[in-house]
């Protein structure tokens, strides 16, 4: 007799988890509604259906109103956060989609979805089924048996896990799964507001179990115990018994299904794909009947004599629904790759490549920084369906590849241009370029989706629906013979990456064309790519001495500070802990009595929760200066040294180009934007990074370039003047919101005018204003409604961007550049708060983003054809840094001002401001 197999599905536990996972980079359709929820759980449910095949299924969802828990207990789940909006309008699509696939919905008032999994499970377990409950929550843990798995779905890149009784009594450290009862009785649940016992963590609980067996002999025996715990189980013993009541799986729910009745049937697909046309779930729905198509035998007449799939995969019974484009109907069709060992195969190949107008490329290489990867070989693509790889030992096919990638008629699609450049530099070891000619679909995609993923595996299976195959590790993992991966798999894996990026170029092209973003692209960021890798290549070079000395003098510091903070708290103890930190400020010192805990039970001490109690012992000032020289120490004085290329003698810093949302870069390994400025030390570590032997460092940076950027958006005549007259805008502000002449400014007036200028437009409140200027926030209120009234037009713009976020859904640069903002009609208001941050700074920032990468290629350019031998080798916020050989610096310096000052034009004129010296620092 066959296996019957039942997966009972957890709803909200998926749906959840789901919404959240896609948070930083939603799901968006073209009218910006976030549909994350029901893609993410869609996605789960496809999962299921295709890898396990199960004979019954059933998906079960909590109720409307209260459930005999919130009955019995008015705190459970209290203190959770309200449902977001975007999955409460997903519900009834969601459940649409099941009764859809003709999946039961099971459903019963005043019993939550755990208790009808745990009926059913058993209920099915007495009649031979094998369950499967699918949900992330621990608390299943208790229903575990022979017959009945806890089912943990895949999350973030981790497979799926099943959790039989071993495995659950393992992980808790149970002789058996009832137990998981007792343990959420004695360690509480903060996510449904379960309180256990106080003081009483996960380790405690278990080996209070491990003793006693369960909630109930402990509480009949605590005369066992002794000491602090002795008394806070019997001062809590009947908040115990009230958890165990609360953490208990109900498994006597009067459901009217009976297992049989969960059996699984086929798929409505009129009504299924109807939702997901509405939807846009155009890949999701390819993948369904690719599905349902295998799942039956696959019609002789209609087969493809090429392997593709039959158009009557896509042939729905609705007449208005018709077949896919024939270009679409390829997509998911296999690549044929070959692995090239031999010379003359390899030239015969290159001899085909060298004619062709297009092809994919994947560079493949072990490690993270360009500079110090290792090259294992390169996949070329010669159309959608065909790659050849030739391994790195293949040398005339390196040779010739290389010789494709400086050409300027063949046209190279990737997902990784900047990487590419690097290492076809580094391969090719003659100072030519590393890659000419390029599109890269990456970066085609940041355009589009700024807060999304945008490497080949995440575009595929959303614009093509195909299922990527894991990208391979390279290195043999500790204690093995050999990689993972066996060079084939590699080369398949690489052929298939490089097929992709050209199927996934001509979908690239039509959005970006669509909107508005061409010449963003193909102007600005593609262009800008070789800029960067340029950069990468060149490197900046570090006076190791000059670092060694800082840090030198900066342990010295640590040790006073240290010595100095022990004295305060009266004992010595380890002041990088924040556990020990905790301790010492709110239970000995007692500076804050409503000092809260994280989940591990240890009290909070970020920077925030810190500065608020700085005014109550100077001992808190001191260990906040310690933590941020700790910081410096490790990350850049002893970093930096060791980040050093041992080939070249420089730091090589990677510059990244499709991260922040705004359109900023970043760097990392090591990150150079975040060196401090203000103090001492941060300006010490600038001073160690160096020009070459002989050589000029030149630093040249954009002065108040947002606020110019906001007086030309808002028109602000006040603004404007100064700007155009050379006079000092933050006097300026001062002097008009604390109603005085100019002269009359103090210098703490001026810093808070300061803060206000850019604090403001950031959307900064009252309380913010006053933590960061250290003032009452009745004046911090005072100063931003003086500032407004002082500035109508600025209140006015910021009204505006809002308003036209609202509208479209999303705001805009100059040149184009979007950053959408699904939230900006969220009916709640912290949420909304933040889109409607976004929706005013956005274009500020994304626009300065733009300005400076515009700089950047046309400086870049112009040093080219001026033959220069001079190099760009950092860019940080709105500055740009040049190694200068000095004969050439009156050229170089005329390409940098006319090239940054003119990458805009508006009202007001951005200036670029320079100096020039040995080093960063005095340069700066």
């Amino acid at each position: 007799m066959d296996e019957k197999r039942l997966f009972l599905l957890d709803a909200y536990a998926l749906i959840f988890r789901a919404y959240y996972a896609l948070i930083k980079m939603p799901r968006l359709t073209q009218s910006g509604t976030n549909t994350s929820a029901i893609f993410g759980f869609v996605n789960t449910l496809e999962e299921i259906l295709r890898k396990e095949s199960p004979t019954h299924i059933a998906v079960c969802f909590d109720p409307k109103g209260p459930t005999f828990r919130s009955e019995a207990d008015a705190s459970y789940k209290a203190g959770r956060e309200a449902t977001p909006e975007d999955i409460r309008w997903s519900i009834p699509i969601i459940k649409e989609i099941i009764k859809a696939y003709n999946i039961p919905i099971l459903e019963v008032e005043g019993f939550e979805a755990d208790d009808v999994i745990g009926t059913m499970a058993k209920r099915a377990e007495k009649e031979g089924f094998t369950t499967y409950m699918m949900t992330p929550d621990k608390d299943f843990g208790q229903l575990v048996s022979p017959n009945v798995i806890q089912y943990k779905p895949a999350y973030r890149g981790q497979d799926f896990e099943l959790r039989g009784e071993k495995e659950v009594c393992e992980r808790y450290g149970l002789s058996n799964t009832s137990q998981v009862i007792d343990l959420l009785a004695l360690m509480g649940d903060k996510i449904d507001n379960i309180p256990g016992c106080p003081g009483v963590g996960e380790k405690t609980a278990v080996k209070l179990i491990q003793d006693f067996g369960s909630v109930e002999q402990l509480l009949n025996r605590t005369g066992e115990l002794k000491g602090a715990l002795k008394r806070k189980v019997e001062e809590n013993a009947q908040q115990i018994r009230d958890s165990y009541f609360l953490a208990t799986i109900r498994t006597d729910v009067p459901i009217a299904e009976e297992p049989e009745e969960l059996v699984r049937k086929p798929e409505d697909k009129d009504k299924l794909f109807a939702i997901f046309k509405e939807l846009e779930f155009k890949t999701l729905r390819d993948r369904v009947s690719k599905r349902i198509a295998s799942e039956k035998p696959m019609p002789a007449a209609t087969a493809s004599s090429s392997g593709g799939f039959p158009a009557s995969l896509f042939d729905f019974a609705d007449e208005d629904q018709t077949a896919l484009p024939e270009e679409e109907q390829t997509e998911c069709l296999p690549v044929d790759w070959k692995l090239i060992t031999d010379g003359k195969e390899a030239e015969s190949i290159l001899s085909k490549i060298s004619v062709l107008q297009r092809c994919g490329i994947c560079m493949v290489a072990e490690g993270e920084n360009d500079m110090t990867a290792q090259v294992k070989g390169v996949a070329v693509a010669l159309s959608d369906t065909e790659g050849v790889y030739f391994p790195i030992e293949c040398r005339n096919g390196i040779a010739g590849v290389l010789d494709v990638l400086s050409r300027e008629d063949i046209e190279k699609v990737t997902g990784q241009s900047k990487r590419d450049y690097v290492l076809a530099y580094r391969l090719r070891n003659d100072g030519d370029a590393g890659i000419r000619n390029y599109y890269d679909v990456s970066l085609a995609h940041y355009l589009l989706q700024p807060e999304m993923r945008h490497s080949i595996d995440t575009l595929a299976p959303i614009y093509l629906g195909c299922e990527v195959l894991p990208e391979p590790v390279l290195s043999a993992r500790r204690g093995a013979k050999k990689p993972a991966f066996t060079q084939e798999e590699i080369a398949h894996w690489a052929c298939e990456q490089a097929a992709l990026s050209m199927r996934l170029a001509g979908r690239m092209r039509k959005e970006v064309e669509k909107e508005g973003m061409t010449h963003l692209l193909e102007k600005v960021e593609l262009p800008l790519a070789a800029v960067l890798a340029e950069m990468e290549i060149t490197g900046v070079r570090i006076d190791v001495d000059a670092l060694n000395e800082a840090a030198s003098n900066l342990e010295a510091r640590l040790g006073v500070l240290e010595s100095d903070i022990h004295s305060l708290a009266g004992e010595t103890f380890n002041v990088s802990s924040p556990a020990k930190v905790g301790e010492i400020l709110f239970e000995k010192l007692g500076l804050d009595p409503k000092a809260k805990k994280t989940k591990t039970g240890q009290y909070s001490t970020s920077e925030e929760i810190l500065e608020k109690v700085a005014s109550k012992n100077p001992i808190v000032g001191k260990i906040l200066e310690y933590r941020q020289l700790k910081k410096l120490l490790t990350t850049y004085l002893t970093a930096l040294p060791a980040a050093i290329n041992p080939s070249t003698g420089k730091v090589h810093t990677v510059y990244n180009q499709t991260v922040t949302a705004t359109g900023r870069i970043s760097s990392s390994s090591p990150n150079l934007q975040n060196i401090p400025v203000r103090e001492e030390e941060g300006r010490e570590i600038r001073r160690a990074f160096i020009a070459d032997d002989g050589h000029l460092f030149l630093s040249a940076d954009y002065s108040q370039i947002e606020l110019r950027l906001v007086a030309d958006f808002a028109n602000d005549e006040t603004m404007l003047n100064a700007f155009r007259h050379g006079d000092d805008i933050h006097a300026i502000t001062a002097a008009k919101i604390y109603h005085k002449e100019r002269d009359e400014v103090s210098p703490d007036e001026r810093r808070h005018a300061k803060t206000a200028n850019f604090g403001i437009l950031y959307g900064i409140s009252a309380f913010g204003l006053s933590s960061r200027l250290n003032i009452p926030r009745a004046d911090a209120k005072t100063l931003i409604d003086n500032y407004f009234e002082m500035f109508p037009t600025i209140k006015r713009y910021m009204q505006e961007s809002i308003e036209l976020a609202r509208e479209k859904g999303y705001v805009a640069t100059k040149m184009g550049r979007k950053r959408r903002l699904p939230d900006i009609n969220s009916k709640n208001p912290v949420v909304r708060g933040y889109a409607e941050r976004n929706a005013v700074n956005a274009p500020i920032q994304g626009c300065a983003a733009d300005v400076i990468k515009v700089a950047m290629v046309d400086i870049a350019d112009k040093m080219k054809v001026a033959g220069l031998k001079s190099r760009m080798i950092m860019q940080v916020h709105d500055e740009l840094n040049f190694d200068v050989v000095p004969e050439e610096l009156p050229v170089l310096q005329k390409i940098v001002v006319e090239g940054m000052e003119g990458a805009y034009s508006g009202q007001v004129a951005l200036t670029a401001s320079f100096g020039v010296a040995d080093n960063w620092l005095d340069a700066h």
